[in-house]
């Protein structure tokens, strides 16, 4: 599954690649929207993580669910205030972080999380095979 990091701050960053890198996730590090949706016009993504400025002000966040309706999209916010989680929110983002390390494993969870549950949609809706049990996921 690929996730698109927009930032500049590749220093920053970096332990968050690794960590996704080594959960078997394909990571691009774009520097912008224009980044991101040059890249989403040949493939598909299915996570996003950006700057709530990006998601929210510049509508990326639209642009990209358009392309990608099922991507989940992560603000991880170089400065993180009250007022940006509020508007990620009002913008329908349900997942907001600070940019530090400290919260790159809640990140990771999150991801993996979400890609057990595109998982088990795919094998029920094009594989016509029966959704695993919760119990079932987590052992096989």
């Amino acid at each position: 599954m690929r996730v698109i990091i927009v930032g500049r701050d590749k220093e920053t960053i970096a332990p968050l690649v690794d960590k996704l890198t080594t959960e078997d996730f394909e990571v691009i590090v774009v520097e912008n929207s224009v980044g991101v949706l040059s890249f989403i016009k040949k493939k598909s993504i299915q996570f996003l993580l950006a700057d709530s400025n990006y998601l929210v002000s510049y509508t990326l966040s639209k642009q990209v669910l358009s392309r990608c309706p099922l991507a989940r999209l992560i603000v991880l916010a170089s400065r993180p205030s009250l007022v940006g989680m509020s508007e990620a929110i009002s913008a329908g983002l349900a997942d907001y972080f600070p940019r530090r390390y400290e919260y790159f494993d809640e990140v990771v969870h999150i991801a993996i999380s979400e890609r057990a549950r595109l998982m088990r949609w795919q094998r029920t809706f094009l594989l016509d095979a029966p959704m695993p049990l919760e119990d079932d996921a987590v052992k096989g």
